[in-house]
């Protein structure tokens, strides 16, 4: 049977989504990377937001895939101590950046009255934090390439602690769905369709959760220098165009925002201002 979250949540209209999201965002900012305290601190903090009172049981599914989860944190933290190089985007602070915005987004769920399984939330929080593992920079030179490698990764962790199979075959599809190019195709198969806690539902909220950091006009500006940098390193054609305005402007027109979660965020809404102002001020 499954277990659902049952701590009483805050009415949804009393919680500034967004602006805890961006609060989150500049603590996580103050210690990187000198003071870093590492991923696994980063997931505890979020892991004692979803379950105040108790997180799952390690003997049940959910507690099993919430060993695997921190598990992976600390392997990734291993990775980066021994090793000489890290993408300036797709490293471990935009692991936290994702993980804390999966966090919040799950909330935002459960305040709004939706019933979000200790399974899902638990897979959701294994596939953000393994999503990018062993990303070497750069993008994909085929389809999901990059992705293969970290849900291979994730299962390797996975399988030792014994994590239900089929639960295993889900995380894998939640982070091989992570591929920017099928972003919209997820997208497209809840188009209509009323949330709920499924397989497509949780891709939407991982894609929403990758790139939460990027849309805040806060923050994003500055994360598209780092993706500037990140491709110039590996000869990516569009290194000299991606953080630009105009590769700004072009990042934001193909954004999708289509969970409840992301409404209680008012994402399509700060995405819409954030594009006239690109507008306008480049008609000025």
């Amino acid at each position: 049977m499954s277990n659902t979250h049952s701590n009483p949540q805050p009415n949804i209209d009393d919680v500034p989504w967004a602006d805890v999201y961006l609060s989150t965002l500049d603590n996580l900012r103050i210690v990187w990377p000198h003071a870093w305290p590492g991923l696994d601190v980063v997931l505890r903090s979020c892991v004692h937001r979803l379950w105040p009172a108790q997180a799952p049981s390690p003997s049940s599914t959910s507690g099993q895939m919430l060993q695997a989860t921190h598990a992976m944190a600390s392997h990734i933290e291993a990775l980066a101590a021994k090793s000489s190089y890290e993408p300036h985007y797709h490293h471990r602070l935009h692991t936290a950046d994702a993980l804390t915005a999966i966090c919040l987004l799950i909330q935002a769920l459960q305040a709004q009255g939706f019933v979000c399984q200790d399974e899902w939330t638990t897979a959701l929080l294994l596939a953000v934090t393994s999503h990018d593992v062993l990303h070497p920079g750069g993008a994909n030179s085929y389809v999901q390439e990059f992705e293969l490698r970290s849900a291979h990764e994730m299962q390797s962790i996975a399988q030792t602690l014994q994590v239900d199979p089929l639960w295993q075959q889900r995380v894998r599809e939640l982070i091989l769905r992570t591929d920017p190019t099928l972003v919209a195709a997820n997208h497209d198969k809840v188009k209509d369709s009323p949330f709920e806690m499924n397989l497509d539902w949780a891709c939407v909220l991982l894609n929403e959760a990758d790139i939460l950091a990027s849309a805040t006009s806060r923050y994003g500006p500055d994360l598209g220098l780092a993706l500037a940098e990140e491709w110039a390193l590996k000869d990516h054609p569009l290194h000299s165009f991606v953080g630009t305005a105009k590769g700004r402007l072009q990042f934001l027109a193909t954004l999708r925002f289509s969970s409840p979660a992301s409404d209680a965020f008012q994402m399509k809404e700060s995405v819409a201002q954030q594009i006239a102002h690109q507008i306008s001020s480049r008609s000025v």
